[in-house]
């Protein structure tokens, strides 16, 4: 199976924006306008490791970086960042186009990044398990494991089925929900909070965030909305 995916995922996997390596002049034209008014600006995404206490030079572990559009971003927000993608022309041209790092898989440390973070991956590997765990491996002790994925609850569903039937299938085998979430995690405090497509930069749904953060001693879950962001703090 895992020889089947990364298969998939070199040639046959193609999703506009996120899988197609622009031209120079229009990645140098994105990287001017830090990806402003494009649907992979990280502000969004940002605006939640700030709330979630993340400061400039922690370092950062991005999991399904694709050609570095993300990567490159958290970098800019001060982030040491190493990566991860699966595809290999992506991630031969993150790293020669964007200067990604990207360490070889047999080298990865364990317990040396601050935060394991991925957006909209997580919906797409085959063993979920398998991907939390590599997170707590690579955590630090207190360290935190974020991620983006499609809301896969039945509170999302009852709020827009049409919208919950269309987020899985082929190229999305995994919809992740909150029930899943705290079998995975029993007896420890998540983070699990939905809001619009890019819109976690919004005060409504950074607030939630913020107190989370301050009292990760708790689950605190919202989940009326289409993305969805899950986080856990590593044991220590």
């Amino acid at each position: 199976m895992d020889t089947e995916i990364a298969e998939f995922y070199q040639s046959a996997y193609t999703e506009g924006f996120t899988t197609d390596l622009p031209l120079a002049e229009t990645l140098h034209n994105w990287i001017d306008t830090g990806f402003a008014d494009t649907e992979k600006s990280y502000r969004h995404y940002l605006s939640v490791l700030s709330a979630l206490g993340v400061r400039p030079g922690a370092r950062l572990f991005d999991y399904g970086c694709s050609w570095g559009y993300g990567s490159h971003q958290l970098a800019t927000a001060g982030y040491r960042v190493d990566a991860f993608e699966i595809s290999n022309p992506r991630a031969r041209y993150a790293r020669q186009h964007l200067g990604v790092s990207m360490p070889d898989p047999a080298a990865w440390e364990s317990a040396a990044y601050d935060v394991f973070f991925s957006a909209h991956v997580i919906e797409h590997v085959p063993r979920v398990a398998d991907m939390l765990a590599l997170g707590c491996r690579l955590l630090k002790p207190g360290g935190l494991f974020v991620a983006f994925t499609p809301n896969g609850s039945l509170t999302f569903r009852q709020n827009a089925p049409r919208d919950w039937h269309l987020m899985w299938g082929l190229v999305h085998p995994q919809l992740i929900d909150d029930a899943f979430l705290l079998k995975a995690r029993p007896q420890h405090p998540l983070l699990l909070h939905s809001a619009p497509l890019l819109a976690f930069d919004q005060s409504a749904h950074l607030d939630p965030i913020h107190h989370w953060a301050k009292s990760p001693d708790r689950t605190a879950r919202c989940l009326d909305h289409v993305e969805l962001v899950f986080a856990f703090n590593k044991e220590d």
